[in-house]
């Protein structure tokens, strides 16, 4: 799950100016470039639309390997737990009609 979340995040940055020190992440670059679109009173420009297809591609690679650690690693990490009578961890679903994380309603 670390892999994936400084996949996602950079986990090492305390401050502003640790950015110089630590490469911000997919998700980062993502917020960016939706205040750079947002800020704008014209259409998004055709680099804006080339660095989201980036990042996004970038970001469906993550999710893969979240996907993976889902279906494997937290499978075998449960049935261990089961196996030493102690309850497991699941993931509860999605709520309906709730915003993605980091984004409000009407966006």
């Amino acid at each position: 799950m670390t892999e994936v979340e400084e996949g996602l995040i950079q986990t090492k940055a305390k401050s502003g100016e640790d950015a110089l020190n630590f490469p911000i992440r997919v998700m980062n670059q993502m917020v960016d470039l939706a205040n750079v679109v947002q800020e704008s009173d014209a259409a998004p420009t055709a680099q804006s639309y080339q660095v989201y297809d980036v990042l996004n591609k970038e970001l469906e690679v993550q999710l893969g390997k979240w996907k993976d650690v889902q279906s494997t690693e937290l499978v075998a990490l449960n049935q261990k737990m089961r196996e030493a009578n102690v309850p497991g961890v699941s993931i509860p679903p999605a709520k309906p009609n709730e915003p993605a994380p980091g984004r409000r309603r009407g966006n």
